[in-house]
């Protein structure tokens, strides 16, 4: 997982990552709450009271609900508050995703959809 960084990062440097990362359909590693996680962020905003969230697809690293084991792998959906998140870095490696059940509650006000941009089918998964 990433090595610490030298240098602290401002909210702005991290949804800035996480963007690029929604973007290029790479995964992302982090730390969140003091677990290393591997991140595919698919929704960029904020939630009622104006925080910012990502609404992610973890494929991999540490959770403490435990990630969920399927035919497509390992994964599920995961609500995170951009201010937790520490050691940000963009990773090679496959963009995962999954068919969302139900509706998501965690961004309200929407910036940035990867569903939204031309071209793109992340439900279809891999």
């Amino acid at each position: 997982m990433p090595a610490p960084s030298m240098k602290p990062e401002t909210v702005d440097v991290v949804y800035s990552l996480l963007r690029v990362a929604a973007t290029q359909k790479q995964p992302v590693a982090a730390v969140y709450e003091e677990r290393s996680r591997l991140l595919c962020p698919h929704l960029l905003g904020r939630n009622q009271r104006g925080e910012l969230r990502a609404f992610c697809y973890q494929c991999g690293g540490e959770s403490e609900s435990g990630l969920r084991t399927g035919p497509e792998g390992v994964g599920g959906w995961r609500c995170i508050a951009v201010d937790k998140l520490t050691q940000v870095e963009l990773r090679p490696g496959a963009w995962r995703t999954e068919p969302r059940v139900g509706q998501q509650h965690c961004i309200k006000q929407v910036d940035f959809d990867v569903e939204a941009q031309p071209a793109c089918e992340p439900q279809s998964g891999q």
